[in-house]
C-alpha cells in the first residue's frame, strides 16, 4: 500500500493515462466498474455512460497543459453520480458532487494520498458544478469567493474539459466554460480583487459569541458590504447582531 500513491501518480502522468488507467483498473481503480461503467445519464450526456464521459474529460484535460493531479480530478469528478441517482430515486443526479467527494475520500485514504492532496481534490470535486453556476450566479461575493480561490485555475481547467465532454443529442457541447467566464459580472470579478472586509472579528468581542457565530457574522457583513454596497462599519455590525442573534451573555 505504501507505494500506491507513487504508482498512481506515474500512471496519471503517462503520455496515455486512459490506457494506463484501463491497464491497472482492477489493481487501483476498482471504482470505475463499481460506480461509472453502465451508469447512464443520456438525458444530458449523449456521449454515453459516466465512464465514457469521464474518458472524454480526461482527453480534454491532457490536450492542454496539465499535470497528474488534473488527470486525477478529471477521473474522480463524477464518481458520485450512481449513488446520487439511487438516492434521488432515479430522477436525477443532483448532489453527485457530494456523493463523489465521499467516495473519492475513501479511495484517496486507501491509496495513501496525503492530507493536502486529499483536501485539494475534494474541494475541486465539490465545486465542479458550482463552476457552471457562474452562468446564473448573481452574488458578487459568491463569484469572488470562487474565482479568487487558490485552486480556481485547476477548477477552470476541469470545467472547460467537462463542458467540452458534455454533449447534446447532436453531439455538440451544451456549454463553453470560457464563454461563461465572459459574462460581465464574472469577468469583473476575475479582473479585480475582492474588496477587503471592513468588519473584523474583534468588532463582535462584546457579544461573547463562539467562533462559528463570529465567522457567520463576518461572512454576513462581507456579503452585505459587497452585494448591498453597505460601507458603514457600524451599520454592518448592527445588522449582523440583529440577524445572527445578539449576545450570548
Amino acid at each position: 500500500m505504501q507505494n500506491n500513491f507513487r504508482q498512481i501518480e506515474n500512471i496519471l502522468s503517462s503520455s496515455n493515462p486512459i490506457a494506463e488507467i484501463q491497464l491497472h483498473k482492477d489493481e487501483f481503480f476498482e471504482f470505475i466498474d463499481r460506480y461509472m461503467v453502465g451508469c447512464e445519464h443520456k438525458n444530458f450526456h449523449s456521449e454515453g455512460d459516466v465512464w465514457e464521459h469521464t474518458k472524454l474529460v480526461i482527453q480534454n484535460v491532457v490536450a492542454e497543459e496539465h499535470d497528474w493531479m488534473d488527470v486525477l480530478v478529471a477521473l474522480l469528478h463524477d464518481v458520485g453520480k450512481k449513488d446520487a441517482l439511487q438516492r434521488n430515486n432515479g430522477k436525477n443526479m443532483q448532489g453527485h458532487e457530494i456523493e463523489g467527494a465521499r467516495i473519492a475520500l475513501e479511495w484517496l485514504v486507501k491509496m495513501n494520498f496525503d492530507r493536502k492532496i486529499r483536501e485539494q481534490v475534494l474541494w475541486l470535486i465539490c465545486n465542479h458544478m458550482k463552476a457552471l453556476d457562474l452562468k446564473v450566479m448573481r452574488s458578487k461575493y459568491d463569484i469572488w469567493q470562487l474565482v479568487k480561490h487558490p485552486l480556481f485555475g485547476r477548477l477552470r481547467h476541469l470545467a472547460c474539459a467537462d463542458c467540452k465532454a458534455t454533449l447534446d443529442a447532436e453531439g455538440k457541447p451544451h456549454d463553453d466554460f470560457e464563454e461563461i467566464l465572459k459574462r460581465p459580472i464574472v469577468a469583473e470579478c476575475l479582473e479585480n480583487e475582492m474588496p477587503v472586509a471592513i468588519v473584523e472579528a474583534d468588532d463582535f468581542a462584546s457579544q461573547k459569541w463562539d467562533d462559528i457565530r463570529v465567522e457567520n457574522a463576518l461572512v454576513f457583513c462581507h456579503k452585505m458590504q459587497i452585494n448591498g454596497g453597505v460601507l458603514s462599519k457600524e451599520s454592518l455590525i448592527r445588522a449582523a447582531i440583529k440577524t445572527i442573534g445578539g449576545s450570548n451573555g
